[in-house]
């Protein structure tokens, strides 16, 4: 454990993985805490004055600001922020909820990234609502989530918007004053038209960070971006695996409880027939996939009871029964995706393709 003072007109950027304790209170991203976690390959500012005594961790003081001072939007109803791959989205999402807050305003974020997700495990359109300040919102427990199955959306735009819709709607019974949707990075190409769509679906005020994607306001991209590589991207996915996969049990389950897919001598989906046969590696043929038969063991499902996610589990076979490791015995319904997670270590592997 190391103590720091960090002088007025200066930030310190805190790099993770970190516990700070701070003697009174830390002002990060808009919020004051006496006590915070900083995952691993993540960076939250600390502005000054302040005293804080961290274990583990590292810093970068910098003079003046993380914080761009264009970040101060007055939002009410709904806002989606679009930019690249760690351009800082989920820092201004952050920001955004904890300055509306501290106004006693009641705030839901949906974090439609599902590759780097931040509320629930990646693969999942998640959604929580706070009236209470968060360090990140990596720290909210998610309310309820879509799962979509897969962190790579190509090919599965329309699960996505499927699961926004799905997010928005329940977020809005709620009834907050504010909205926050968390885009994925995905801003070239067909990765722009589902944008697009996203805004056409949600009717989402736009808040563009750094450049302008899509028609709406522009907010400055922050100077300090801790930069993250695809290694640290999966490491990220797997840490947020282990947060909030607790297998309790191997169980069985009817196969009547798949809802997205069905099993006849192969795996049957919305994206793809997958069949196990002797193949070194995976052949396709149509919307058939030929696959070594270890690809259908580990696939990462979500348990959902009466509609809402119940838990998590990772099956290891479809018949006679379908047998699973998972989080909770109480479900009615199993959806498939193209995730695979070792069950041993909560670490992904090569998803169905």
């Amino acid at each position: 454990m190391f103590r720091v003072a960090v002088p007025e007109g200066y930030t310190a950027l805190v790099r993770g993985p970190a516990a700070v304790r701070c003697q009174e209170l830390c002002k990060v991203f808009g919020g004051a805490f006496s006590y915070f976690v900083v995952s691993p390959h993540k960076q939250y500012p600390v502005e000054g004055p302040a005293i804080m005594e961290l274990e583990s961790g590292a810093i970068i003081l910098i003079r003046g600001r993380a914080v761009p001072p264009d970040w101060g939007h007055e939002l009410e109803g709904i806002a989606a922020l679009v930019g690249p791959t760690d351009s800082g989205k989920s820092s201004l999402s952050t920001y955004l909820l904890n300055t509306h807050v501290a106004k006693g305003k009641r705030v839901c974020v949906i974090d439609a990234d599902v590759g780097q997700s931040d509320i629930g495990p990646p693969g999942f359109v998640a959604y929580s609502c706070t009236s209470a300040p968060t360090p990140h919102i990596s720290e909210l427990e998610p309310h309820d989530a879509y799962y979509v199955g897969v962190t790579n959306l190509q090919g599965a735009e329309e699960l996505l918007i499927a699961g926004v819709a799905w997010a928005l709607k329940r977020a809005m019974s709620q009834y907050p004053h504010l909205i926050l949707i968390n885009t994925p990075g995905w801003t070239t190409g067909r990765g722009l038209q589902l944008l697009r769509a996203l805004k056409d679906a949600t009717g989402a005020k736009i808040i563009n960070l750094g450049e302008k994607i899509l028609p709406g306001l522009v907010a400055s991209r922050p100077a300090h971006v801790y930069p993250r590589g695809p290694q640290e991207r999966r490491e990220l996915r797997n840490y947020a695996y282990r947060r909030h996969i607790k297998l309790a049990e191997r169980l069985q389950a009817e196969p009547e409880k798949l809802a997205n897919c069905n099993w006849d001598k192969g795996l049957d989906c919305p994206w793809g027939r997958y069949v196990p046969g002797d193949v070194p590696e995976p052949q396709r043929k149509g919307r058939e996939h030929l696959v070594p038969p270890h690809y259908l063991r580990h696939l990462f499902a979500a348990l959902y009871k009466n509609g809402r996610l119940a838990g998590y589990g990772i099956v290891e076979k479809f018949e006679p029964k379908i047998t699973l490791y998972a989080t909770t015995a109480e479900f009615d319904e199993i959806w498939i995706g193209k995730i695979r997670i070792d069950p041993q270590t909560l670490e992904e592997l090569e998803p169905l393709p």
